[in-house]
């Protein structure tokens, strides 16, 4: 009961600090309150209540301590509506007596913007250069923003010229090393078009549970002539003739790396390509060639010079 003799201070002023806005929908965020009186009343222990749209108390806090001219709350957490669009809601002060002062209720709203997730898609491991007509392999992935499991959801593959050529189901588990990276392989034939294509990776939205974006990503790759000529690279050391294991050889967009023989055989298209090859402390080797029909070449690789520090 309240003193009739109680000494009115007022209004209370009510602001609302929020983690995010906007927030993915049917997801933890936090408020703190602010609030102070036009009098310097020490307001700590002073009630607030949270109220959403409808005017339910969603959570009832206190002012617990000072920062500057503002009596602060803690922080509070609250999930945000799973419908999608611009929620108010309001931060009331309850009135409260507390030694012969009465601070009447006062309240101030807020409002935030809650979305549908977004769907981070990726794709990885696409071969450097694919001959036409001929089947390939790549991996997708596709991550949510609020870190939602996604297996099952669907992908497609749509090509330059706009038709799905592949689809897929994002698998149970996740990639290695990640939390929420859901991934699939992918197959996808080649196109009988030379040239560069940029081709592209699409999941659709879904409204089941939470509500999730659809989301895309580009995906470029590079159809060559069917290889119709081998070649073979022999790397040695040039000054122990002995074989190169593991080292790199591109015709480019060929490419592959030598064996424990030291020798690396390219399924390449008749044409001129620059012969490189390079290996771990070694210096690169170049040179023009033209295929034109199975060909060999030896590669003679120099260890890379030590580097002489200038003590001086």
């Amino acid at each position: 009961m309240s003193d009739k003799n109680a000494i009115v201070h007022g209004p209370l002023t009510c602001s609302i600090d929020i983690s995010a806005d906007p927030i993915d929908a049917g997801t933890d965020f936090t408020v703190m309150a602010r609030g102070s009186c036009p009098q310097g009343c020490d307001l700590r222990g002073h009630r607030v209540s949270i109220r959403n749209s409808d005017d339910t108390e969603v959570v009832r806090t206190e002012f617990a301590s000072v920062d500057g001219d503002s009596h602060i709350t803690g922080p509070c957490v609250l999930r945000a509506p799973r419908t999608l669009g611009r929620h108010v809601y309001r931060a009331v002060l309850v009135a409260q007596e507390k030694d012969g002062i009465l601070h009447e209720e006062s309240s101030a709203e807020f409002s935030f913007t809650t979305l549908a997730h977004a769907a981070h898609v990726n794709a990885w491991g696409m071969p450097s250069a694919i001959a036409a007509g001929e089947p390939f392999r790549f991996t997708v992935g596709v991550k949510c923003s609020a870190g939602c499991k996604l297996s099952g959801r669907p992908l497609s593959i749509v090509d330059h010229q706009g038709a799905q050529v592949g689809i897929a189901e994002l698998r149970d588990d996740v990639w290695p090393g990640t939390e929420a990276l859901y991934f699939a392989e992918v197959e996808a034939t080649a196109p009988q078009a030379t040239g560069g294509h940029q081709w592209q990776v699409n999941t659709p939205e879904c409204s089941e549970g939470l509500p999730h974006a659809a989301g895309s990503c580009h995906v470029a790759i590079k159809i060559v002539s069917l290889p119709d000529h081998e070649v073979t690279v022999e790397a040695f050391d040039s000054a122990t003739r002995e074989p190169v294991k593991g080292a790199y050889v591109r015709l480019h967009p060929f490419q592959a790396f030598t064996d424990a023989q030291g020798t690396a055989k390219v399924k390449v298209a008749r044409g001129r390509y620059t012969l490189y090859v390079s290996g771990f402390n070694y210096m690169p080797h170049e040179q023009i060639v033209d295929v034109v029909e199975d060909v060999s070449f030896q590669a003679e690789l120099t260890v890379e010079p030590e580097e002489i520090e200038d003590y001086r």
